[in-house]
């Protein structure tokens, strides 16, 4: 089946009929793109991110009240 032949019986569908075949393809298309991601690469960020020594020390109330410089 063509491009042609696929808009022609498009077109003679009800207009009901047409919106789910717009849905379906939706559909297909998220279907797709899920596919496509890639998964992550082990160690793919490595030396590109640093944690500092002190990360777990607790922060200051300044902190959490917005008022730390």
């Amino acid at each position: 089946m063509n491009s042609q032949q696929l808009v022609f019986q498009y077109e003679i569908l009800q207009p009901d009929l047409q919106k789910q075949v717009l849905d379906f393809v939706s559909f297909l298309i998220k279907q797709q793109q899920k596919q496509v991601v890639q998964k992550r690469t082990v160690g793919e960020y490595k030396d590109k991110i640093r944690i500092h020594a002190d990360f777990d020390a607790p922060l200051s109330d300044d902190f959490w009240m917005g008022e730390e410089k």
